[in-house]
């Protein structure tokens, strides 16, 4: 072990973390390491350290800067994907803030108050006992730090604006330790810059979210064979072009390839939040030939279906185009090229793939400027858009460097290109979707990262949050 890993160890020692602090070859380093989602990031940090409250927060952050030439990461649930994300790290240390994971209801404000810890599929259940509901994850293992901090796509985008928006307090560890508030009043510069601003100002310790009445919903899914790709294209724009009228209805559009199958399927996600059974906005999708498997729920109980960690190599790449059908019938076809591509290397076929289309609609924006602002700058972009992310599993890291990821990067450069010749490309990258080939920063607009900036040297002076967490999207490298 090194010797600043071991001053660094000294140091959290000190800092009186000893009793939450995890080393290789422990059990609780091992089981903290294989609880990530995917293998990817499981990166062997020279330590892991838990704390259980804000204040712990500021000691390990106060211990970790103070050891000279230690570098951390800052984990909330984890499930971003690929080496660098800021998750985890090689060499340096881990702020696991795996035990900050409690939901509070607040009666009288309305508000609740969510740890950065917590995983959607716990913080639903808690606050569906109060009868009330929060604009957040729709995957039950993706954490509530990291998607609040990258904007947060929901269920209920299109109705409210996006999941960063629904924020109306921070409690952030600030790189000197220090703990401070920010919202429209307290600190409001950090308050904006942190909506979409990823980990480049500190460490949310705790969110302070909106909430609205809680109802069952009608969802589930239509399973559609490839052979009707078409109809399901139509069906799906049809659906966006009208979406602003009906924004009690949610779609996810996925094309998925399981390992060792003979061909891919088409899973159409379609969810009524306003609990109406055959909801009008959905009827097209009904009427294409499928496997239909839809009923009356609860958003905890429809997240807590789907709890099932990759534990696979992962790679996940992003783009934006304008809503048109023939650019997603070309990705239709390049994700086939993409299987057989792939089936070169892998003979097995032991790999998957789901390439997933989803609404990005320029009404959003007016949600998010009546509630502040945020970071995404899409006040830029005054048409209706769709947000494409495609993510791949294999078996080794090998052939996640070698052979998948290149792969995909030359399916979406092929969609890219097509997108641009019909002068459809958008210059958006939603951050919880890029992979690490992607910086979704400079598409924010050069207001926005001039906010971010001035934040940054206001808030982080000495940068720590640009230079030792290194990982992540930094505003420090936005040229």
């Amino acid at each position: 072990m090194s010797s600043i890993a071991q001053s660094a160890i000294a140091n959290l020692k000190a800092a009186g973390l000893e009793d939450v602090l995890y080393i290789p070859g422990q059990q609780t380093y091992d089981a903290r390491e294989g609880s990530y989602w995917s293998l990817t990031p499981r990166l062997g940090p020279w330590a892991i350290v838990q704390p259980r409250n804000t204040e712990e927060v500021s000691k390990a952050v106060k211990a970790l800067v103070e050891t000279d030439g230690c570098k951390f990461a800052v984990r909330s649930g984890g499930h971003m994907s690929w080496n660098g994300a800021g998750n985890n790290i090689v060499d340096g240390v881990t702020i696991d803030l795996g035990l900050m994971a409690k939901t509070t209801y607040n009666l009288e404000t309305k508000l609740a108050s969510l740890q950065p810890g917590g995983r959607w599929t716990n913080v639903y259940a808690d606050v569906e006992k109060h009868g009330v509901m929060v604009a957040g994850g729709r995957e039950g293992l993706v954490g509530v730090g990291g998607l609040l901090t990258g904007g947060g796509l929901t269920f209920f985008t299109c109705r409210d604006g996006w999941g960063c928006d629904q924020v109306v307090n921070y409690e952030v560890v600030l790189a000197d330790g220090s703990i401070v508030e920010a919202n429209d009043t307290t600190n409001p510069d950090l308050f904006r810059v942190l909506k979409g601003g990823h980990n480049n100002f500190g460490i949310v310790t705790r969110f302070d979210m909106k909430t609205f009445p809680a109802k069952n919903i009608w969802d589930g899914n239509i399973v559609h064979p490839k052979a009707v790709t078409n109809e399901v294209i139509e069906a799906y724009v049809d659906f966006q072009t009208n979406l602003v009228d009906n924004p009690d209805s949610h779609v996810l559009a996925m094309w998925v390839y399981m390992p060792k199958a003979p061909e891919h399927f088409i899973n159409m996600v379609l969810t009524g939040l306003d609990g109406v059974e055959n909801t009008t906005s959905l009827q097209k999708f009904l009427t294409v030939p499928g496997q239909p498997n839809i009923k009356s729920k609860t958003i905890a109980s429809k997240v807590a279906e789907f709890l099932v960690p990759s534990g696979k190599f992962d790679s996940w790449l992003t783009l934006t185009f304008k809503l048109d059908g023939r650019i997603i019938q070309k990705a239709a076809v390049a994700f086939e090229g993409l299987i057989e591509e792939l089936r070169k290397s892998i003979p097995d076929s032991n790999f998957s793939i789901s390439m997933v289309f989803q609404p990005l609609l320029a009404s959003w924006t007016q949600h998010s400027v009546a509630k502040g602002g945020n970071m995404l700058g899409l006040e830029r972009i005054p048409e209706n858009c769709v947000i494409v992310v495609a993510a791949v599993e294999v078996e080794t890291y090998e052939l996640l460097t070698k052979v998948s990821t290149p792969a995909v990067k030359a399916m979406f450069a092929k969609i890219e290109s097509y997108a641009t010749s019909l002068e459809k490309n958008v210059d958006f990258l939603y951050l919880n979707y890029c992979g690490d080939s992607q910086d979704p920063l400079p598409t924010y607009g050069e207001e926005n990262l001039k906010k971010m900036r001035e934040a940054s040297a206001k808030y982080d002076p000495t940068g720590v949050f640009q230079e030792r967490v290194p990982g992540g999207f930094k505003i420090s490298k936005v040229k």
